[in-house]
């Protein structure tokens, strides 16, 4: 299987006076073309640094990333925003629906940023919308929907512009067990279509519907296993931090849409 992905010794670092916080202490990854991995966490275990470093949101402060044979660890903001464009989708948590526009309008946004053509992006936008099950929602605005639809309008935007990589951040975590169920779902369907995807989570039960598991703690791999062998951890590294006075620090992902659209446009 190529590598989608190839993380090698990152580190994130945050100066503190006279101390040095490691965010990411040694972290080294390769995930496959095709691969459904979920990274596990608790709050402050780094897990939310590494997927805005996955999603070339922010950039390690050593250590090498490739994305799909690219090195972006050291692209500066244009060519990162170039990166996201082609290769990412991104769900949250929240949804980050814009409350005034109706579900194909939100899934053409980011489309919009990309400058594709009005009819193009219409009709990338049913097919995506169509792809979630919302065939009969697509003129219903947020507050019409259940926050499982809601969701699934997320995914259709993430999705739209057919990224080879999806990012799922806590996709479950305002949602009842149903809608969370039918969320997995449809990841794992997009998984079967070929798309690689990454879940965020902190929660077992959820990870345990990916086919790998890979957990996050103090800003070091600390387990990282696959359903068919169960095997000991692949590529990582139990690297203690070096200050004593270093800690795990978690950066929150801004994941308002207006910060979606200002990254995927360049806009600063």
């Amino acid at each position: 299987m190529n590598s989608l992905i190839e993380l090698d010794d990152i580190k994130k670092i945050y100066p503190t006076g006279d101390t040095a916080v490691y965010a990411l202490n040694g972290v080294s990854l390769n995930v496959g073309n095709g691969e459904f991995v979920a990274i596990v966490g608790q709050s402050g275990s780094g897990k939310s640094t590494l997927m805005n470093i996955l999603g070339c949101l922010d950039t390690p402060t050593q250590g090498s990333y490739y994305l799909n044979g690219e090195a972006v660890a050291t692209m500066d903001d244009r060519r990162l925003s170039e990166i996201r464009n082609r290769q990412i989708g991104f769900i949250f948590q929240g949804y980050n629906l814009i409350p005034g526009l109706d579900a194909i309008e939100n899934v053409e946004l980011p489309l919009l940023y990309r400058g594709i053509p009005r009819n193009q992006r219409r009709q990338m936008s049913k097919a995506a919308l169509e792809r979630v099950g919302l065939k009969t929602r697509m003129h219903h605005r947020p507050a019409q929907m259940s926050g499982g639809q809601q969701q699934r309008v997320a995914i259709a935007r993430a999705i739209a512009a057919r990224p080879p990589l999806i990012l799922a951040d806590e996709p479950t975590g305002n949602l009842d067990s149903r809608s969370g169920m039918e969320i997995l779902n449809i990841l794992r369907g997009l998984h079967q279509e070929g798309k690689t995807v990454i879940l965020i989570t902190h929660d077992n039960d959820i990870a345990a519907s990916s086919d790998r598991i890979i957990r996050i703690h103090d800003g070091q791999i600390v387990a990282d296993t696959s359903r068919e062998t169960c095997a000991a951890p692949r590529g990582a590294k139990n690297i203690r931090a070096k200050s004593e006075s270093a800690s795990s620090f978690e950066k929150n992902p801004q994941d308002t849409l207006a910060f979606i659209g200002a990254k995927l446009s360049g806009v600063r």
